[in-house]
């Protein structure tokens, strides 16, 4: 019973106080029910109850005081969290109950016992501190202000400290919890090729503390981090460094996202990599989800006739263009015509977004596709004259594709298997613009540009050639699509 708390002692308190009064009650009660008995000796009996009550009361407060003693420690009811090299303040204070003569207080650490600060008396002094870069507040130790500052914490200051304040005949104490937290860098991505069909993705942060949680998963959302290799690691000052690797075959994701999470203070840092941003030239299957999320961004084109080669036969609808025999006859110049380059743009230009859409090039040996600037010179060739504003991906002959811009040379581009239907998608935000073989969902190139005007998808059917070339490029209308994982993809990727 020594040990119990003033909280044990007042809660006995209010019991006794709570049984005598219903004893008091039960007691009048059955007096009243019985009107024979004297009265004299009902009042001397409710008195005698009465006084047994307060002394109860008195007994009862008297052994909580005894047993509180003069003072009680208190701090605070919740762990106090500080930044990794910042200041941090340890709050303790002594309630005095009765005067003390003299009264020393303690800072320690209970799990190795070591001491932080001692103060030999509150109200005189003097204090010693046993670690560097500790302070108290020496004005306010009088009221009771007890607590202490630790300059500069670092990782091992993390941990329970106490708080002792000690008087000839009476001592108590609190514990608290100090938790150190150190965010780190934002997640450095990285996609390498290590075969012709399997990529490698690593992802690398440096400076946490306590440890993190990792999240790691694909662009359908499938969570990597039980297929993958992780290694966590104390580094500099103590701090976790973590990398996660993750090796994929066969289907390969084509972005991946990996986020960083300090669960203490809930701060997050998030990455998030394509792998066509970091392997433009890469060939790789994309999922089915992640195609149904391109194809979701789906616009429907019409040629601009306005913008024909006077030699480019065009259909009515405006979907579909190959190369005449002839001059058309009729055709008037104007700014916005191709004069020398066999090419159309579409209607529809962009400055902003995503937009996707796919040409039907069947058979054909000679085409190009892609992207053109506003401002394109549309009175000279386009292919091989510098800063012409184009993005384009071409066919030269029966097994020559090539990726063509405005930076000479071309790259190669090795589609494999007769390329019949090809899937352009525009990313105006990032600056990509992404060639896809529809038909199988195969990345053909991408290119890494800075939009700053207006684009434009542009269509050169190839010089005309009754035996190779004379089917034209058509723009079909792909049923409606669902915009399956919309939101997700734009969290993710944005516009």
């Amino acid at each position: 019973m020594s040990n119990w708390p003033g909280s044990m002692w007042e809660t006995l308190a209010v019991t006794v106080i709570a049984v005598s009064t219903t004893s008091w009650i039960v007691y009048r009660k059955r007096r009243s029910d019985s009107p024979g008995q004297d009265h004299w000796c009902t009042l001397l009996s409710e008195l005698f109850l009465q006084a047994l009550l307060l002394l109860g009361c008195v007994f009862v407060s008297y052994l909580s005081d005894s047993q509180r003693g003069g003072f009680t420690v208190k701090g605070p009811d919740y762990p106090t969290v500080a930044h990794l090299g910042a200041d941090v303040v340890l709050n303790c204070s002594v309630v005095l109950h009765r005067e003390e003569s003299k009264l020393q207080v303690e800072w320690s650490r209970p799990e190795s016992g070591a001491q932080i600060l001692v103060c030999d008396d509150i109200l005189e002094g003097p204090c010693r501190d046993f670690r560097g870069g500790v302070q108290h507040f020496e004005g306010e130790l009088a009221s009771g202000n007890v607590s202490i500052r630790l300059q500069e914490v670092k990782v091992s200051d993390a941990g329970k400290y106490q708080c002792t304040a000690t008087s000839s005949s009476h001592s108590s104490h609190t514990s608290l919890e100090l938790s150190i937290v150190a965010v780190g860098t934002k997640p450095s991505l990285s996609i390498r090729q290590r075969s012709t069909n399997s990529l490698e993705y690593t992802c690398q942060s440096e400076g946490w503390f306590p440890e993190p949680d990792i999240i790691w998963k694909d662009s359908d959302g499938q969570n990597l981090l039980p297929q993958s290799t992780v290694a966590r690691a104390r580094g500099k000052q103590l701090l976790y460094d973590v990398k996660i690797q993750y090796q994929a075959t066969g289907d390969i994701p084509s972005a991946v996202t990996c986020i960083i999470h300090n669960s203490l203070n809930n701060v997050k840092k998030v990455a998030t990599g394509r792998v066509n941003d970091f392997l433009p030239r890469a060939q790789f299957h994309v999922s089915e989800a992640e195609w149904s999320r391109i194809q979701s961004h789906t616009v429907s084109l019409t040629l601009d006739p306005n913008t024909a080669n006077p030699w480019l036969v065009l259909t009515e609808s405006g979907t579909s263009v190959q190369d005449g025999e002839a001059r058309q006859a009729g055709v008037l110049d104007n700014p916005e015509r191709f004069q020398v380059s066999h090419c159309v743009l579409a209607s529809q230009g962009f400055s902003s977004g995503q937009h996707y859409w796919e040409v039907e090039v069947g058979r054909k040996e000679a085409w190009d596709l892609g992207l053109a600037t506003q401002s394109v010179n549309r009175k000279a060739k386009v292919r091989g004259v510098p800063n012409t504003g184009h993005w384009s991906l071409s066919r030269l002959g029966r097994t020559e594709y090539q990726a063509v811009d405005w930076s000479p040379p071309p790259q190669p581009v090795e589609p494999g298997p007769e390329l019949a239907v090809v899937g352009v998608y525009v990313r105006y935000g990032q600056g990509r613009l992404s060639f896809f073989d529809a038909e199988r969902r195969l990345h053909l190139h991408t290119f890494v540009a800075n939009f700053s005007e207006r684009v434009y998808p542009f269509f050169c059917p190839g010089p005309y050639n009754w035996q190779t070339n004379a089917e034209p490029l058509r723009l079909p209308y792909p049923a409606p699509r669902e915009r399956l994982g919309e939101s997700l993809d734009t969290l993710l990727f944005g516009e």
